[in-house]
């Protein structure tokens, strides 16, 4: 994918974390996940909606912002649908 830069280390550990089940993917799932304290880091696409940096629950999480935007992201990750945020589960029987 040409969107896909090489040596990229986000988009690496992305696809590693996709992989092994560890992904959740949009918005309203990461976010409830989150106040659940069952989220550990966060991957912002390049589109994201800028207003969920404001939310009091990212303030204390890691958060990755990657190159590709929320199609792209999407279309990376094997998906029919763009993707603008997806979460890490701190384990991955989280769903």
């Amino acid at each position: 994918m040409e969107a896909v830069k090489r040596g990229d280390k986000a988009l690496a550990t992305l696809k590693k974390e996709f992989e092994e089940g560890k992904l959740i993917l949009g918005m309203k799932r990461t976010l409830k996940l989150l106040r659940k304290n069952k989220i550990e880091k966060i991957y912002l696409s390049a589109t994201y909606p800028k207003a969920i940096l404001e939310r009091e629950e990212l303030k204390n999480i890691k958060v990755e912002n990657l190159t590709l935007n929320s199609s792209e992201l999407g279309k990376y990750l094997g998906k029919s649908f763009p993707i603008a945020v997806i979460g890490v589960a701190k384990n991955e029987n989280v769903r």
